[in-house]
């Protein structure tokens, strides 16, 4: 029913906003990452938004792009996992840190959520793991490299992960463990999340 809402910021919480949209007020539930990103009040804002129906209620969820509203979407498609659990993952996790997790089956990083146990996140990597999109994940890690100068695929690899929310220290040993089987960074930084989670 809705694809986004743009409007003036009249309100803004630690997981919820109020949007003035022509002199209607919609008060919309979002990730604490975006509740950080906001600007000031009075400032117009655009999010992308999920209508979800309920029998007693219509929930209103928001996100700052269209690819965190699709991984919503995805997440709330997975059996037992309703939109607050998903808003739980994406206030815990940005959506790179999440795709990453689910592509990889690093159950881990995904249960560091409240409210994610391992038996719900082992089944959002089941069920999600296929339609996770590769292309956008290395375009992500690429990203990441774009903002760095130039170095060896490992530093590069390294840098990557602690942009991901990994420390230094760990970062360097899960990349020195994998070391030697890839060819490009992308892969490389799966292999050493793949590493990461075995721990």
């Amino acid at each position: 029913m809705f694809s986004y809402l743009r409007g003036t910021l009249v309100e803004a919480g630690p997981q919820h906003v109020v949007l003035d949209v022509q002199g209607m007020g919609f008060h919309i539930i979002v990730p604490a990452s975006v509740a950080s990103k906001l600007p000031s009040r009075g400032s117009e804002v655009k999010l992308y938004v999920h209508l979800n129906v309920r029998q007693d209620s219509l929930e209103l969820y928001g996100f700052l792009n269209r690819e965190d509203k699709l991984l919503f979407e995805k997440l709330i498609s997975v059996s037992g996992i309703g939109p607050k659990a998903a808003i739980s993952m994406l206030s815990t996790l940005s959506s790179t840190q999440l795709a990453l997790a689910i592509a990889t089956g690093d159950e881990k990083a995904l249960s560091s959520a409240p409210g994610i146990g391992k038996k719900t996140a082992q089944r959002v990597i089941l069920e999600l793991r296929e339609k996770i999109d590769k292309e956008a994940l290395e375009g992500a890690v690429a990203r990441v490299n774009q903002a760095i100068p130039a170095q060896g695929m490992e530093k590069e690899a390294v840098q990557a992960l602690m942009a991901l929310g990994y420390q230094a220290v760990e970062a360097q040993q899960a990349v020195d463990l994998v070391k030697g089987q890839a060819q490009d960074t992308a892969t490389l930084v799966r292999l050493a999340l793949k590493a990461l989670d075995r721990r």
